[in-house]
């Protein structure tokens, strides 16, 4: 059975939307890398699902990737195993061939549109459009405020983070799990969001967990003390060791690993935490107070304070999302109007074929 890996490879942060999709394949290697552009509503992920329901019915395992201020929409799609991907080139992750023709494409769903009838909603558009900005900056202040609270909460607990006790429990762990591989280059380093936060709330993709692991091992870590440390220093051994590993960012601090997946063996490391509201059951659960020293116990009335006062604030960044989704459904429903999509359910199925005879 063909796996279909659900992933974020963009995600609203209090540093503004951070863009991963760089990740999705290389301009100096690709062959097959395409750049759908076009206006809201104009067929993007329709015509990206179709295609990745037609690799998945030809038996090819597929990652696809979500947009995260619309999680029922398609940022990007890609096929490792033919070397195929197809992304969103529209803001907010702008994408531009580096190299034109030279395995890198784009695709216009606008050459589909009636112009005359754009025209003649222009002012809606320009006014929709800047309303839809307006919201997304106010989302943007509010994660901010909560990024503040984080960085400080960072600060309380920092001084009882026990490194040693972290490096022991690192080097123990990847001897047993991932074991050095004799005569084995470096594995490979991949990057992805495991959860993000949207217009529908906090979303954690417990799907993805269940494709690629067989094995999952939980770091309970409400306030998010040491779990990324843990998962970045697990994750770098195991590279160094010969496996391809991915790291999965958090959305709160997007340079820090908050779960990490090694699907060679099977294993899943997550942080575990309310904020998460994950079903899956964990094989064994870590606490993360045995990295800490014993006087963490005096701030924790502080530091349930502040991940209540940031959890508020995440809340209204959500609301602010809510609403921005809100007036893209309705500029949405402008370019659905001026859109032949027959003619664009042609193309898509021409295209599709073209990508399948390539592999034939």
């Amino acid at each position: 059975m063909p796996k279909r890996i659900s992933a974020f490879l963009g995600a609203n942060t209090p540093k503004g939307f951070v863009s991963l999709f760089d990740e999705l394949y290389n301009p100096y290697t690709t062959k097959n890398a395409y750049i759908i552009k076009g206006g809201p509503g104009s067929g993007k992920s329709t015509f990206m699902k179709k295609v990745g329901t037609a690799l998945h019915l030809k038996g090819f395992d597929t990652g696809w990737i979500y947009c995260s201020s619309d999680p029922h929409s398609l940022d990007a799609l890609c096929c490792d195993e033919l070397g195929f991907s197809i992304a969103d080139g529209t803001s907010p992750h702008i994408l531009e061939p580096r190299f034109p023709g030279c395995g890198e494409n784009i695709i216009n769903t606008g050459a589909f549109w009636d112009e005359d009838i754009l025209k003649e909603k222009a002012e809606d558009i320009r006014s929709l459009t800047l309303e839809n900005s307006l919201c997304h900056r106010k989302s943007a202040s509010y994660l901010a405020a909560a990024g503040n609270i984080d960085s400080e909460m960072r600060m309380i607990l920092s001084p009882f983070i026990n490194e040693d006790k972290i490096n022991s429990f690192c080097v123990r762990f990847s001897m047993r799990e991932t074991p050095k591989k004799k005569n084995s280059p470096p594995g490979r380093k991949r990057r992805m969001f495991l959860s993000a936060i949207t217009p529908s709330g906090r979303i954690f993709l417990d799907e993805t967990v269940h494709t690629l692991g067989t094995r999952v091992i939980g770091i309970e870590d409400e306030y998010s003390a040491v779990s990324g440390l843990v998962c970045e220093r697990l994750g770098e051994y195991a590279v160094k060791n010969g496996y391809d590993v991915i790291f999965c960012s958090c959305p709160l601090r997007p340079k820090e690993c908050e779960h990490l997946i090694i699907p060679e063996v099977g294993l899943c490391i997550i942080t575990v935490k309310s904020a998460h509201k994950t079903e899956i059951a964990c094989d064994r659960l870590i606490h993360s107070g045995r990295f800490l020293h014993e006087g963490i116990k005096n701030n924790r009335s502080l530091l349930r304070f502040d991940e209540k006062l940031k959890s508020l604030l995440v809340d209204e960044s959500i609301n602010k999302l809510r609403q921005a989704k809100g007036v893209h459904d309705e500029l949405e429903k402008i370019y659905v109007g001026a859109m032949d999509f027959d003619a664009l359910g042609r193309f898509c199925d021409r295209f599709t074929e073209k990508i399948l005879t390539k592999v034939k």
